[in-house]
Order: C-alpha cells, then sequence, then structure tokens
C-alpha cells in the first residue's frame, strides 16, 4: 500500500500524465521518418538497417529500463526517457551519414524503452496514493486515446512535414520533447514502501527486483497467462494493422486522401475507453475469446481491395487490441507488487516482441 501525502494533487499529475501522452504521440517528424530518410537519399536498404538498430536496443534495454524504474523512481526513469527523447531528434538533425542516423534511433529506442512500463506503473501508483485505484481503467483509457489521436494527427500532417523539410521537422519534434521533459520534471514522484538506493547498495537492489520479479513469475500462474494471451492477440492485431496500412494505399485513388484514409486506420485504438468498461465485467478468459476472435477475423478477411472493407477491420481490430490491453493492464497493475511492478510490465513487453518474431513472416505471407 502506498502512503498518502498531503501535498499530492491526484488532478494535477493526472494533467501532467496527460501532456506526457501527448508528448509522446505527436511527433511529426517521428511519424513519417521512414519517408524523411528516403527524401535525405538513403536507400531501403539502409532505412532497413537503420530500423533494425533501433530494435536490437529496443529488445536488449527493455528489461534493464523496468528494474532501473523498479530501483531508482519513475520520475527519475521517466525522465531520463524524455533526455533521450530530446538527444534522439538533436542527433538526427545533425546527422550527415547512417552513423548518426543509428546514433539517433538507438536512443530513440532506448527513450521508448526507459517510458514503456515506467508510464503505467507511475499511473496506477499515482492513483492507489490518492485512494483511486478503481478509476484507474477509465484514465488509461484517457490516456491511451490521447496517445492515438495525437499520433495519428502527427500522421495526418505528413505533407505539411515533407513540405517543412527534415531538419526544422525534428526541431519541432525537438521542441515537443522538451514539453514532456518539462512536465516529467513537475511530476510528484508516488510514494512507495521501498528503500532508498545509494550507489553502494544499487547492485542489491537490482539483484532483489529481479528475484522477486522471478517469484512471482513462478508462482502467479493467473498474471503469467494474462501476459502471454494479452501478447499474443496484440501481436495479431498490430500486424494486421500494418498490413493492411499497405492495402489501404494501393486502395486509395486520390493521393491526398492518403493521410486522411491512414489516419482513420488507427483510430480504433482511440476508442478503446469506450469499450473497457463493459469488457472489465466480463471474466478475462471472455474477454480474450471476444477480442482474440475478433481480431483474428479481422486477419482472416482483410485480404480485398475495397476500401470501406479495409478500413472497417483495420478499426476493428485497433479497438479490440488496445481495449484487451487496457484491461489486461488493469488486472495485471492490481496483481504486480509496486517493488517490481515496471519491471515485470517490461517482461510483458517482451514477450510481445518474442510473438512478433515469427509472427510477422507468417502475417507478411497471408497478407501478400
Amino acid at each position: 500500500m502506498l502512503k498518502n501525502s498531503k501535498h499530492f494533487s491526484l488532478s494535477r499529475q493526472k494533467l501532467l500524465l496527460l501532456v506526457l501522452e501527448w508528448s509522446v504521440g505527436f511527433r511529426p517528424a517521428g511519424s513519417v521518418w521512414v519517408l524523411l530518410l528516403a527524401l535525405r537519399g538513403f536507400s531501403l536498404v539502409e532505412i532497413g538497417l537503420a530500423e533494425a538498430v533501433f530494435h536490437v536496443v529496443s529488445l536488449c534495454c527493455e528489461l534493464p529500463s523496468g528494474l532501473l524504474a523498479d530501483v531508482l523512481g519513475r520520475k527519475w526513469t521517466l525522465t531520463a526517457s524524455h533526455v533521450m527523447f530530446v538527444l534522439s531528434t538533436l542527433l538526427m538533425v545533425a546527422s550527415q551519414g547512417m552513423a548518426g542516423v543509428c546514433l539517433s534511433l538507438a536512443f530513440s529506442a532506448l527513450g521508448y524503452n526507459l517510458e514503456s512500463g515506467t508510464r503505467e506503473a507511475i499511473t496506477y501508483e499515482s492513483m492507489l496514493q490518492a485512494g483511486r485505484e478503481t478509476d484507474y481503467l477509465r484514465f488509461s483509457s484517457l490516456q491511451n486515446g490521447v496517445f492515438r489521436f495525437s499520433s495519428g494527427g502527427a500522421m495526418l500532417l505528413a505533407g505539411a512535414t515533407v513540405l517543412l523539410g527534415w531538419r526544422r521537422a525534428y526541431l519541432l519534434d525537438t521542441g515537443i520533447a522538451l514539453i514532456g521533459l518539462a512536465a516529467v520534471l513537475t511530476i510528484t514522484e508516488p510514494q512507495r514502501d521501498v528503500p532508498g538506493t545509494t550507489l553502494r547498495t544499487l547492485p542489491a537492489a537490482l539483484a532483489e527486483t529481479v528475484r522477486g520479479a522471478w517469484t512471482l513469475l513462478r508462482s502467479d500462474g493467473t498474471a503469467v497467462r494474462i501476459m502471454v494471451l494479452n501478447a499474443l492477440v496484440g501481436a495479431c492485431a498490430t500486424l494486421t494493422g500494418f498490413y493492411l496500412q499497405e492495402k489501404v494505399e494501393a486502395a486509395v485513388t486520390v493521393p491526398a486522401l492518403l493521410g486522411p484514409a491512414l489516419f482513420t486506420l488507427g483510430l480504433g485504438g482511440g476508442l478503446a475507453g469506450l469499450l473497457t468498461g463493459r469488457l472489465d465485467r466480463l471474466s478475462y478468459p471472455k474477454v480474450v475469446a471476444v477480442t482474440g476472435a475478433g481480431v483474428l477475423f479481422c486477419a482472416l478477411a482483410a485480404r480485398g481491395i475495397c476500401l470501406p472493407v479495409l478500413m472497417a477491420f483495420g478499426l476493428l481490430a485497433g479497438l479490440l487490441d488496445d481495449s484487451l490491453q487496457l484491461v489486461s493492464d488493469k488486472k495485471l497493475n492490481d496483481r504486480f507488487p509496486s517493488a517490481q511492478r515496471a519491471t515485470l510490465i517490461s517482461v510483458s513487453s517482451m514477450i510481445f516482441s518474442v510473438f512478433m518474431i515469427p509472427l510477422s513472416p507468417l502475417f507478411g505471407w497471408w497478407f501478400s
């Protein structure tokens, strides 16, 4: 149980957390980074190499970033995350070749690693400190909506971003990342019943966090099943949405409508809050059955060329995926101890990556 603090304002904390969601989602240059690199003259092979660097760093740093959030604190880790975002955009502005681009994407991946898990942990523990943990699902749905709509808005501005030029576009992203950093610096660290950590006690604290997380994974089969099922459905929905983008692009006959079409395709996740309350009243196996069957249907049926049908399946897959994610996050946070919360959320993210590796070529074959 977290301690109460008379200086803690939940409404102020929630506002700052929403600013963070917006600052991470609304990245005009980041939303079309592949296109910007292509316009700079980089080949598809070079762009693929840069993307590989991003994913290698992401996979290697996911679990360590969760450990740091549990040991050193949520606010410290979020601050480091947004510093990485700022450095990433500045490195891209200064880049002259592949080395600079890869270094920029490595910093970006590290920023997302440090943010992933930490954001969920600080949100849940902020609600818990105020005695409002029952409102977590509603607020996390709002956070998800802000992120989805802001990232969709950045995609909608793709044409304007290209006209702005890649250097000015990344400087705009830098300014947005600095707004996020300013919000992090004014966030309140939720109080937790964990001892303070110094440089001398850091190795022991890290080891204790790993032991605690491993103990829960071994003893709590329900939590593990939630993580696995959520990751499996999420990977299928993510890949369905990814390959549907290409089909939508081919089905759009007016080039000017591509941006709005892709924006609309991504709105499903932003509407998940409309469904999560109803799903949360069901048992978790029923939630997985409903959302999993829906995502599978979308993946199997979305192979045509009719634009309205493609859009409908994309919206539905995103809606079901994010709804399951939000319900799963709530159930997992109810089971995770504060001392290992971010670490265990990072484990959940790693399970998602494990499913993505074999399913990516399989879905590519199906949609080809």
